[in-house]
Formats: structure tokens, C-alpha cells, sequence
């Protein structure tokens, strides 16, 4: 499980609210969100289950390409946290494919921006699992400058839309190099 941990600690991307159907205690179906990083910790498994090299491959070379496509994007600075939002809801709808791409896959559908923009980590679950996620990307940037907490409190009062801005500021800093290397890395200990 460190394996499938480290992975989506990795991802460039926060947790995302993605659209899905439940079944509440009475039975009747209502809508709500999932996290997407829970849905890739379980994409993660089952390919890893399914221990077919060449479709490991296959998905690994994509998952690079698309995550080289959209750090492409991502790190404009002229782009607004709605663009943002789009460009990693997008990427992050490729990316859940990556994993089934001789399958057929659902619709995978977000919260619209407005109903997420000015949600903070006190009122919205998902947007604390990005506060948390986007302070382990803080806090390895700054190479233990500040500890954790200390990085994700100065977080915790931010809206949605500056948490998306945080997250172009780091991949910035990061450099394109370092982020390849990084997934590479990450694919050979894959495999």
C-alpha cells in the first residue's frame, strides 16, 4: 500500500469532487461527490491485481503524456482558477481512462466551479483532502523550511480557487525537469 500511496501523493493534480450516484438508507439513489484520489488509489490496485506488463506499459506512456500535456497549461500564469479547474478535471477524466483504455468507461463528471470556488478545508471534505495534498507538495518544494502543519495551516482558510493558483505556484517552482523526473521515477518503481 506505500506504493499506491506515494503514487497519488504525487499526482500534480488536487483532489477533485467527482459526481456520483448513492444509495441512501432508505434505498433511493442521490447524488454526491467522490473523491478522485480515492477512485485512482482504486484504479492503482486493480491494474496492479491485473499484473498485465504491456497494458502497464501502455498506460504508464500515457499517463505521461497526458501529464506532460497539461503541466503544459497548468503552470500559465495567466490562467484563472476557473481554467485551472477545467484543465485538471479534464486531465483528471484522461487519467482515470489511462487505466481502462480497452474498456468502456462512464461518464466522469465534476462540480461545476461555482458550487466548489469558494469552499475552504472547514466546510468541504474535498477541499480539505486538497488543503492536505497541496501541503505535502508545499512542504517537499520548501525541503522542510516549515513543517507540514505549519504549511497546511497557513492553507486552511483559503478558498478552492487560491488552493488551484497554490498548485500552479508549486508546479512553477518545480520546473518541467524535475517534474518529469519525478514521474518517471514513479513509473520504474511501478513496475
Amino acid at each position: 500500500m506505500d506504493l499506491i500511496g506515494t503514487t497519488i501523493a504525487a499526482l500534480p493534480m488536487p483532489p477533485l469532487p467527482l459526481m456520483v450516484n448513492r444509495t441512501d438508507k432508505t434505498g433511493k439513489q442521490v447524488a454526491g461527490y467522490a473523491n478522485t484520489h480515492h477512485v485512482l488509489q482504486q484504479a492503482v490496485v486493480h491494474a496492479m491485481r491485473r499484473d498485465c506488463k504491456k497494458e502497464n506499459m501502455v498506460r504508464q506512456v500515457k499517463q505521461v503524456q497526458l501529464t506532460n500535456v497539461f503541466m503544459v497549461t497548468f503552470r500559465d500564469p495567466s490562467q484563472t482558477p476557473e481554467v485551472l479547474y477545467r484543465e485538471a478535471t479534464s486531465f483528471t477524466r484522461q487519467y482515470l481512462h489511462s487505466f481502462m483504455p480497452d474498456r468502456s468507461v462512464p461518464d466522469a463528471r465534476f462540480a461545476p466551479y461555482d458550487e466548489i470556488h469558494t469552499s475552504t478545508y472547514y466546510n468541504n471534505p474535498l477541499v480539505r483532502s486538497s488543503c492536505e495534498h497541496l501541503a505535502g507538495l508545499m512542504y517537499y518544494n520548501e525541503a522542510g523550511v516549515r513543517s507540514y502543519d505549519e504549511v497546511l495551516v497557513d492553507l486552511k482558510t483559503l478558498p478552492f480557487s487560491t488552493l488551484l493558483t497554490k498548485y500552479r505556484d508549486v508546479h512553477i517552482a518545480r520546473g518541467v525537469e524535475e517534474e518529469n523526473d519525478k514521474i518517471h521515477q514513479i513509473v520504474e518503481l511501478a513496475e
